[in-house]
């Protein structure tokens, strides 16, 4: 029979074990967060609009180095949004960060 001690000497190991394992995670996981901020603060679409943050679909094209036709493919696979503003479309700065940092890290097509 394990001595009451030893039992309790085995359990604290474990839980030094566990705390040392769950801090690690969470070292990966904060590392993972700043890697892929896109996936953590995803552009909200309920967000109100801010005419600063607004750019045509020419700045647009130009920030994302493609074509007007290829932006507007994005837009019908809803790989991006517009806001529709009177008969202009705009598309947001901070979407189009989010959507370029994608472009970096995967191939987007």
């Amino acid at each position: 029979l394990m001595s009451v001690e030893k039992k309790i000497k085995e359990l604290e190991y474990r839980i030094f074990d566990l705390e040392k394992t769950i801090d690690l995670l969470t070292k990966k996981i904060n590392h993972f967060e700043e890697v892929l901020p896109f996936h953590f603060n995803e552009f909200s679409k309920n967000e109100p609009l801010n005419a600063e943050n607004l750019l045509s679909l020419k700045e647009a094209c130009t920030i994302l180095n493609i074509s007007e036709s290829k932006l507007m493919e994005w837009v019908k696979k809803d790989l991006i949004i517009y806001k529709r503003v009177g008969d202009i479309n705009y598309f947001d700065k901070n979407e189009l960060k989010l959507l370029f940092r994608k472009m970096m890290i995967q191939d987007l097509e």
